[in-house]
């Protein structure tokens, strides 16, 4: 086996072990114990966490800032830039902050925005359904105010196809003060 292949197959079993343990999670009631997060004022006016300082410990978010981006192949493929926060080494925000995010097709495929996923930590459990919640995902990207995440470091994986599956992923890092 070629090394590219290597790393393949250990990516295939990471996830299915990620999945596995996200499915445990739910299936135990750990996230609705923890009241259900959505990341920004709920129905009652009352703050809610895109993170909660719980599942900061559970998946080991500290440890996924401190990780390394994985290596992607160069080639054609979308983008997603990161208008707000500002994306500066050592970024360093208070909660609640704003998340801006724009998505750019290449000429032969627009975005599928229907694909966006928003992936946290090092074990990247997805919570893309707690940035939906409150705004649309279009193929231009979208905007979400009062973004609640607990004081420490903290890792947000990005990640949108266009209509050929081509994978667009960006990194957010933010240290929470």
């Amino acid at each position: 086996m070629s090394c590219h292949t290597d790393t393949r197959w250990f990516s295939t079993q990471w996830l299915q072990a990620t999945f596995i343990i996200a499915a445990q999670t739910l299936s135990t009631g750990t996230y609705a114990q923890s009241g259900g997060v959505t990341g920004a004022t709920g129905a009652t006016g009352a703050t809610d966490w895109l993170v909660t300082p719980a599942e900061v410990i559970e998946f080991k978010g500290e440890e996924g800032f401190m990780a390394q981006p994985a290596l992607r192949a160069r080639a054609v493929v979308p983008l997603i830039d990161i208008v707000k926060p500002e994306v500066v080494v050592d970024l360093k925000v208070k909660s609640p902050f704003a998340i801006v995010v724009q998505f750019k097709g290449q000429a032969d495929s627009p975005i599928n925005p229907d694909s966006f996923k928003v992936l946290y930590g090092g074990l990247k459990i997805d919570i893309t359904s707690r940035i939906t919640k409150f705004v649309k995902v279009t193929k231009e990207g979208f905007s979400l105010d009062n973004v609640q995440i607990p004081v420490g470091k903290h890792r947000l994986t990005l990640q949108v196809l266009d209509d050929k599956q081509r994978l667009a992923e960006r990194e957010l890092r933010v240290e929470v003060e």
